[in-house]
């Protein structure tokens, strides 16, 4: 159970002569702490400056303010106590502890502070310490709402979910009028998959104190979560309007800001944080995913080494530690990363494929393959995975099983994303699953194992079991789309990222409904759907490559143009669907001569794909004077995908245009 927290006691505060006096100090300061004695008249001022400026939400000025009221009058218990409670907004245990530690010496009682103290002890993660104050017995009924928020923090810090259940609720029962309590309970929401959930309570935090830093900026965490991208910069920029030097804030803003590809805004941002802070791990992080994008591994990886190990096993920056080993060609010391980051994200394919590449180049083919071969030998392999699997069996001098993977990869026919594989016996997940019905971390890899082994209708029954028990969760809803796809019921797929899209319209979901949309030929509905998500996340590369085949599809062929260039500028040639989609549109334009040039790049980068075969050999019979070229270029892809009407229709044009140049002379 949740420890009994405080009974209400009478304390009296040392130097203090009634209980009437006592209750005008808890009314008139915000530490409730009556001094020791009376400030001086300098530090008075800093002070009431301090607790203005404290309601305003500047807290750093706060800060200072009180270092000023201390520096006049070092005596004072309230100045103590105030700073020690700005401290802990400020995410510095240690300096708040010591604070309050020079108010215990100064005659302060701790049972009028242990909120505060186990608050201290909590941010610097030593739980013993915590839960000693934080389930005391005698903390004062008005600090208990405090030390059960805190209780709650420290559970959720410690995996103990049942434990954060009953402390967040027993800290609503004693004051539901918590814009903190609120933001901590929308974090605990979120944690456990309930989005939906968390998005109440976040709205419910804003809604109670409009002005909170924390509630603010995780509401636009969630937002960008929901949404995207660009849902969260407006409430950023809010929150910054308020507090412009708040570093929490700052960061979350310039990595939204980064991930836009506003790198000279992230930029600016990141150096004003350094400012801030000089050892903010996560600013110099920033900085050296630019360098590392612009190719300057050396200086990406003195940035990586200010971070000083703190971010270490965090997945996102174990892959750009990586991509800065293999970029400077350290290919065993970036298998060592990449090694370390596919153990922790098992299922991440982005991962999987750089790692296979860092032992391809290091000369381990066969360990390549390994890397490599649960999601080849799958439906739903990524192209790349199948082209780098199938050149390392080439290596190996296994001729037959890597044509077959080229030949797939070439087709861009990988079959829909289907789940990995279980490392247990679907017995197993069975019976777990069976346990706890409920339990999202146990039923999904079960629902995944029946999919795998072709059981969509116990998966789909499974999936919306487990979707009415978590209506919150968005990942319950896709599951749900996932089985129903298997039988083609596409509304029921539609109806369930309907659901998914509302809770956290993310690039599955979007990739998903553009799918099933134009699977049903709703093409408008697609590029609707299409264009919502894009307005989020201008720079997806996904949501971009498909609104250049839908202008592709429509001949707008400008505006296709401009989205293949831009995304030909930040990924590079080596894209062959890409630099295809360039020559189809180039060609549409009537440039020829750029058409043939991108043609001739995809298809130096995948020759055996009959898409490339296609749009190239197109643009060369656009250019008039190539007919037999173009024609050879366009049999090659009917040879390879013999029942694609298009492309038949285009040789027959390509021969056409073949014999009437032969009549005429030209060949």
């Amino acid at each position: 159970m949740l420890p009994r927290f405080w009974n209400v006691h009478r304390h009296k505060l040392r130097l203090l002569a009634s209980a009437a006096l006592l209750a005008v100090s808890f009314a008139g300061l915000s530490s409730a702490i009556q001094a020791a004695s009376e400030p001086n008249e300098t530090a008075r001022e800093a002070f009431e400056k301090a607790q203005a400026y404290q309601s305003s939400g500047d807290i750093r000025s706060a800060r200072i303010e009180l270092l000023n009221a201390i520096k006049a009058d070092p005596q004072w218990i309230d100045a103590r106590v105030l700073q020690a409670e700005i401290l802990l907004k400020l995410f510095d245990g240690i300096g708040a502890q010591a604070e309050l530690e020079r108010a215990f010496d100064l005659g302060l009682d701790p049972t009028q502070v242990r909120h505060l103290y186990g608050h201290a002890f909590q941010l610097q993660e030593n739980w013993s310490k915590a839960k000693e104050q934080l389930f005391a017995g005698d903390i004062p009924i008005q600090n208990q709402a405090y030390a059960a928020r805190i209780t709650g923090r420290l559970a959720l810090q410690t995996g103990d979910d049942a434990l954060a259940t009953r402390a967040f609720d027993h800290a609503i029962a004693l004051d539901p009028k918590d814009s903190d309590l609120w933001v901590d309970i929308a974090r605990f929401r979120a944690g456990s998959g309930n989005q939906a959930g968390a998005i109440a309570a976040i709205d419910e935090a804003v809604a109670l104190e409009p002005n909170n830093i924390r509630a603010i900026q995780y509401r636009g965490e969630l937002l960008r979560f929901q949404f995207g991208l660009g849902a969260a910069l407006p409430w950023f920029e809010r929150g910054l309007q308020i507090d412009p030097n708040d570093v929490s804030l700052l960061t979350e803003y310039a990595a939204t800001l980064g991930d836009m590809g506003r790198m000279t805004d992230m930029l600016t941002v990141a150096r004003k944080i350094i400012s801030l802070d000089g050892r903010n791990a996560r600013a110099f992080f920033m900085q050296s995913v630019l360098a590392a994008r612009a190719g300057k591994y050396d200086l990406a990886r003195i940035l990586m080494q200010k971070t000083e190990g703190e971010l270490d096993d965090v997945p996102a920056v174990l892959l750009v530690q990586a991509i800065i080993e293999h970029g400077q060609a350290n290919y065993n010391a970036a298998i060592d990363k990449f090694t370390r980051l596919v153990s922790i994200q098992p299922n991440n394919r982005h991962a999987q494929n750089l790692l296979a590449r860092s032992l391809y180049l290091a000369g381990n083919a066969n360990d390549a393959v390994q890397a490599l071969n649960q999601q080849v030998n799958r439906s739903g392999a990524d192209p790349y995975a199948l082209w780098l699997t199938g050149r390392a069996l080439e290596a190996l001098g296994d001729r037959g099983r890597a044509t077959g993977l080229l030949n797939r990869a070439a087709r861009h026919e990988v079959g829909p994303k289907t789940a990995f594989a279980p490392n247990v016996s679907i017995a197993i997940l069975q019976a777990e699953a069976n346990r706890a019905p409920r339990n999202a971390r146990v039923v999904i890899p079960y629902i995944r194992a029946l999919y795998d082994r072709g059981d969509f209708g116990e998966a789909l029954a499974r999936a919306k079991q487990l979707q009415a028990s978590n209506p919150g969760a968005s990942d319950a809803h896709i599951l749900v789309a996932d089985t129903a796809m298997a039988s083609r019921d596409y509304d029921e797929v539609l109806a369930a990222l309907e659901k998914a899209r509302e809770i956290h319209f993310s690039e599955p979901v979007m990739l998903r409904m553009v799918d099933v949309l134009r699977a049903q030929g709703a093409m408008q509905r697609s590029g609707e759907i299409l264009a919502q998500y894009l307005s989020y996340n201008p720079n997806n590369v996904a949501g971009l490559r498909w609104m250049a085949y839908e202008h592709l599809e429509t001949e707008n062929w400008e505006v296709a143009r401009r989205i293949l260039e831009s995304l030909r500028q930040r990924i590079g040639d080596n894209d062959a669907l890409i630099m295809a989609g360039l020559a189809q549109a180039y060609t549409g334009l009537g440039q020829t001569e750029k058409a043939i040039n991108a043609g001739r790049i995809a298809y130096r980068v995948q020759p055996s794909s009959p898409v490339v075969s296609h749009l190239y050999g197109l643009a060369l019979l656009a250019d008039g004077a190539r007919s037999k070229d173009a024609k050879d270029l366009i049999e090659k892809a009917v040879t390879i995908v013999p029942e694609n009407a298009n492309y038949r229709r285009s040789l027959a044009k390509a021969i056409a245009a073949l014999d009437q140049d032969r009549t005429s002379g030209k060949s």
